[in-house]
């Protein structure tokens, strides 16, 4: 025996060949079984078991995994290990079955690997500095990120850290895209090797005989150092010590107990050969046992007593199974002691046991698997702040804490399928299907109700049937025996709703009900686009088929595939999930889609450009975009900086409350567009009635205060910033309201003056959705600059020629929460380019003719605004660049049909297909019969 009574177990040594053994590289010893990884340097990965003292391993597995060196062995939780070489990291599982596997290139080698807390996830580093996140269950790459190029020891609990060849300890956040949190210097060299417990780091490396703690959570000074006998290389963190493998060939403990300051009972000296050092270490999880192995191919197995256990989860031999009554029972039992942690409890006997385990899934039983979640209200969503990837909102006290309620019991048949109420509003008494109407003979007759009480069922809380979320229903005979034409009696065509990313059919329809836009898509597909997926062109090819459809139903599938190709798209979550789920409200949602379709047609409709040298914005910005002024002016020495840009929408600024108890709907009709126009007003005794107006003018000049870099103050400063609108728009100005958060308690929002509160459970909606924009959109408005601002004000309080700066409301793109159907979904009102007097309804597929009052009146916490769309009222300059960019590339669609063939190999045919036709000829009229087989010129 050894000191502290610690001895030599046993050794092991395998020749390769020609009494010569491999250096093992790496050890490891898994925690629920007792068997014992070893890869040497040749890339060969071994498993053993213990045998009697004295005697060699038992060799269970043996494979080449790699030509590489084995560097590293990490155990998994699924009877499987990570093994890391100079090439390959792969899962490799304890029968010897590579799983899975990842390679690096050529002239990049992995230097570093470690597994998460949990053993899902897996970190991998190369010498060039590329990190990758591996997802061990799905066996796919998750993230990568660049990290340090000269990292040679990792650790991954919550944050990655990398120890790296300057004697650097970066501490890394993967849920912040891997960026350093931490950094310090820990050493004079490079990190020999690390180890984590709880919230400290051990560290050594360089030629120091010390090991450093460090608080990860404070990384700027080390909290103790550990005095060591020898230059500490390696480093293994237990549950009551900390192993340390020194250069000198030996290992020691220290206890946790004392903070390290103490030795352990553990030590191991195993005797190596002159010219050998050790090359790996291990401890066993119950660290009654040591593995020690070197350079000339030799294992060193230490342990502190005759039989010992590797693992702390192993259980001993135990013969078990089932009687003749099917009850459990186990050999030797009787003898056994369950208190025993050791110990499974499946071997203890159940004499009384006959009903089923809850594990038992019952075929005929129906479980909720899959089961949606109720979606969070709007307003929440809208509130939340981010931080480290979690959001954060108030709790609306509409729930218990920490629970999210279902909705109805029978989901299943509720959800995203279409509720199963009467549609005789909507289609007239009609079948939906074209083979019913066939077959019954349905004729359309009146739904029975009148405007009158259409209108109570909306004051009631209920949305009405035309602005419920448009469901596609299928019979036998699939999606062509569908009935379109039903939901739409008017010569425009709408949208079908049956496919991914479809909120977007309400921004379409706006985009397309922009003439000057419409005859830039269409002149674009007349060039010779080089970019196949070009957005530009599938925007023009979907505007001709909504031009050319006469009322019946498009959809834009090709359009939107290209939209989820593009990886801009993705980055700026543009796109639902497999699920249709979205992170944000639809609202916002289409703000964002507008802002980016109309920045990449603006990139791909250079090349229409007749003047390349004119100094004017380009066609689209000149189309949508409004010229804004920034300017940034340091408080401390009044350094200025200005730029101007093009913005394609105004975002208008999210009302204030004045009083607690008016509450928001008083905000617009008695309180301040902002805190900032509030002071001023209260300041110059104005009176504080404000409207849509001027909420408008206080969003066209928007003031800030940000932290940021001086340059001439050489430091961080508090910058003044404000963004002016400097130049009329020259066609369309769009406006962006802002989600509106529950910022109305329940008590205002049911006795507020603008609130339809006519009926009680209007009171109730008012009360359970409170936060909703109570307004009027004015048709019409003007812009006026006025002291180098611009202010939106009334049509007849305008001064000069009003045609020049009167704007007229052409679109309203809304939103729909209808809980009772899931998700909440777009709609879109339309001036109706024949009658300015008429108004369109696009709810998908459903096309409807509306009133003007429920296109801009917003009473209902069911429907919130999400972009208003002005169009100027004269705009001639435009209107001659639009109509030269036609006149140079028009868009044709050629009609000639070529019956004569053009080459050789189709004149060889022409007499065999003329026979067909003079047979077919004869079968027809010689009126509709007759067939040339002559070109049309």
């Amino acid at each position: 025996m050894e000191e502290g009574g610690w001895f030599e177990y046993t050794q092991n040594w395998e020749a390769a060949g020609d009494d010569l053994a491999w250096p093992i590289l790496a050890v490891a010893v898994r925690t629920d079984s007792e068997l014992i990884y070893t890869g040497d340097s040749s890339g060969q990965l071994t498993t053993y078991t213990l045998n009697a003292p004295g005697e060699a391993l038992d060799r269970q597995t043996s494979i080449k995994c790699a030509q590489a060196p084995v560097r590293r062995i990490l155990p998994l939780q699924t009877s499987c290990a990570f093994v890391q070489t100079d090439d390959i990291v792969q899962v490799v599982a304890d029968s010897g079955l590579r799983q899975c596997k990842w390679e690096t290139s050529l002239n990049d080698a992995f230097v570093g690997a470690a597994i998460s807390t949990n053993g899902t996830e897996a970190f991998v580093c190369t010498s060039a500095g590329s990190g990758t996140l591996l997802d061990l269950e799905t066996e796919k790459i998750a993230r990568r990120a660049t990290v340090e190029a000269s990292a040679c020891a990792v650790q991954f609990t919550r944050e990655v850290m990398l120890g790296t060849a300057d004697g650097m300890l970066a501490v890394r956040d993967p849920r912040a895209a891997f960026s350093i949190v931490q950094s310090a210097t820990v050493c004079s060299g490079a990190v020999s090797d690390m180890a984590v417990r709880d919230h400290n780091v051990y560290v050594c490396g360089g030629q120091q005989h010390t090991v450093q703690i460090y608080d990860v959570r404070k990384l700027a000074q080390p909290v103790r150092a550990v005095e060591c006998d020898g230059q500490p290389t390696r480093l293994w963190a237990a549950e009551s010590n900390l192993w340390i493998s020194h250069e000198e060939g030996f290992v020691d403990t220290r206890s946790f107990a004392s903070e390290c300051q103490t030795m352990g009972t553990a030590y191991v000296e195993p005797e190596l050969q002159d010219y050998a050092f050790i090359s790996a270490f291990a401890a066993a999880p119950s660290e009654r046992m040591a593995l020690v192995a070197d350079t000339t191919g030799v294992l060193y197995v230490w342990a502190d007593c005759e039989e010992p256990l590797l693992s702390t989860g192993c259980v001993p031999d135990v013969q078990i199974g089932l009687n003749d009554m099917g009850q459990c029972w186990a050999a030797g039992a009787d003898t056994l002691s369950f208190d025993d942690e050791h110990i499974s409890l499946s071997c203890v006997d159940i004499p009384h046991a006959h009903e089923p385990l809850l594990s038992c899934m019952d075929a005929d039983v129906e479980y909720d698997v899959g089961r949606p979640v109720s979606y969070v209200d709007a307003g929440v969503l809208s509130s939340l702040k981010m931080m480290d990837n979690v959001g954060y909102a108030p709790n609306p006290r509409k729930a218990r804490r920490n629970q999210q309620p279902f909705g109805a019991h029978n989901w299943r048949f509720k959800w995203r399928d279409g509720v199963k109420d009467d549609d005789r509003e909507l289609t007239q008494g009609r079948s939906k299907f074209l083979s019913q109407q066939r077959r019954y003979g349905h004729t359309p007759h009146a739904s029975g109700r009148s405007k009158a009480a259409l209108a109570q069922r909306a004051a009631e809380g209920n949305v009405p049937k035309h602005l419920q979320l448009m469901q596609i229903e299928y019979s036998r005979f699939g999606v062509e025996d569908f009935d379109f034409s039903l939901y739409n009696t008017t010569k425009w065509s709408g949208l079908e709703g049956n496919i991914s990313n479809t909120y977007a059919n309400a921004l379409l329809q706006v985009l397309y009900f922009s003439p000057e836009f419409r005859q830039l898509t269409l002149s674009h597909c007349a060039t010779n686009c080089p970019d196949a997926n070009c957005l530009t062109c599938q925007l023009g090819l979907l505007f001709r088929m909504l031009g050319t459809a006469q009322g019946a139903s498009c959809h834009a599938t090709q359009l939107l595939q290209v939209l989820a190709q593009r990886p801009e798209a993705t980055a700026l979550g543009l796109l639902e999930d497999s699920h249709g789920n979205v992170m944000i409200t639809y609202a916002v949602l289409a703000q964002r889609l507008m802002r980016f379709v109309l920045e990449q047609a603006s990139n791909e409709c250079r090349r229409l450009e007749i003047d390349s040298t004119n100094q004017q914005p380009r066609i689209v910005e000149r189309v949508f975009g409004v010229t804004q002024q920034s300017t940034t002016e340091c408080p401390v020495c009044h350094a200025a900086n200005s730029r101007e840009s093009h913005v394609f929408a105004i975002d208008l600024e999210s009302p204030l409350s004045v009083g607690s108890s008016s509450g928001l709907a008083a905000v617009l009709a008695g309180g301040s567009a902002s805190v900032r126009r509030a002071e001023s007003m209260a300041r110059n005794g104005r009176n504080q009635k404000v409207g849509f107006l001027e909420l408008v003018s206080s969003s066209l000049v928007r003031h800030d205060t940000q932290r940021a870099w001086c340059a001439s103050c050489k430091k961080f400063q508090l910058l003044n910033t404000e963004k002016r609108v400097s130049n009329m728009p020259e066609a369309y100005l769009a406006l962006n309201f802002p989600p509106l958060s529950s910022t109305l308690d329940s008590a205002s929002a049911a006795s507020s003056p603008l609130l339809n509160a006519s009926t009680s459970a209007a009171k109730s909606a008012a009360a359970e959705n409170a936060g909703s924009w109570q307004m009027t959109l004015p048709t019409a408005f003007a812009l006026q600059m006025s002291d180098s601002e611009m202010q939106a004000l009334p049509v007849d309080e305008m001064e000069g020629n009003r045609a020049q700066s009167r704007f007229d409301l052409v679109a309203i793109v809304s939103s729909i929460r209808d809980t009772r159907r899931g998700p909440e979904h777009l709609v879109v009102h339309v001036r109706d380019p024949n009658d300015s007097a008429a108004w369109l309804l696009f709810n998908d597929f459903l096309v409807q003719r509306v009133s003007e009052e429920s296109a801009t009146v917003f009473n209902d916490w069911w429907r919130t605004p999400s972009i208003a769309v002005y169009a100027k009222a004269e705009s001639q300059s435009l209107q001659g660049a639009i109509q030269t960019i036609a006149h140079y590339h028009p868009y044709k669609i050629s009609t000639r049909i070529l019956t004569v063939p053009r080459s050789t190999l189709d004149s060889q045919q022409q007499s065999a297909t003329a026979g067909m036709s003079q047979r077919w000829n004869s079968n027809r009229s010689s009126s509709n019969g007759r067939m040339r087989n002559a070109a049309v010129p």
